[in-house]
């Protein structure tokens, strides 16, 4: 149970934020619909520009805390890549789901959103990114395990194509990004 109850609240979060912004996805396979969780922030907005990316900035921050629920007991690499993997792949459709809406908007709209993002995460408590981060350390020996945590930390880019196709090309292509 220990092991579950993070990937439960995660989902609940992401479900619930995916929803509010019209996706409909289910959550990965293997996991209970639990109880509704609130973000961090609020996330309701007159604003759909700054909505959006407050939804984006909690996502990310529900995210890097179930990056540091996971890692908590430290458990073996392997367990470690399998749970994170999955729980990659699975935020992954949510921010490219999040960033088709980033992309209905105008590029004055997106700018808002960008900023809102940019709010939320310098909002980001340190003690969390200490939790993160030492979490990441843990395994400095696996480099592969190692970059999957480091990851995390920029899983925002898949929510702006732009920077994507940029930044990692061959991800926007795989996605269908164009």
């Amino acid at each position: 149970m220990r092991k579950t109850l993070p990937w439960i609240v995660l989902i609940t979060v992401l479900v619930a934020s995916g929803n509010a912004c019209g996706n409909k996805e289910a959550a990965p396979k293997g996991t209970a619909p639990a109880a509704a969780a609130a973000p961090a922030l609020p996330t309701a907005s007159a604003d759909p520009a700054a909505s959006l990316g407050n939804k984006i900035g909690s996502s990310y921050v529900e995210t890097l805390k179930q990056v540091v629920a996971m890692l908590n007991d430290k458990p073996p690499a392997a367990d470690a890549k399998a749970m994170l993997s999955d729980l990659k792949q699975w935020t992954i459709e949510l921010m490219v789901g999040l960033g088709r809406e980033r992309e209905a908007l105008s590029p004055a709209e997106r700018a808002k959103a960008d900023m809102t993002l940019s709010q939320r995460i310098a909002a980001v408590s340190a003690d969390l990114f200490k939790e993160y981060q030492a979490g990441q350390m843990a395994y400095q020996d696996d480099r592969e395990l190692f970059q999957l945590i480091a990851d995390f930390n920029i899983i925002t880019q898949y929510a702006n194509f732009e920077l994507l196709k940029k930044q990692l090309s061959e991800e926007a292509r795989r996605l269908g990004i164009k």
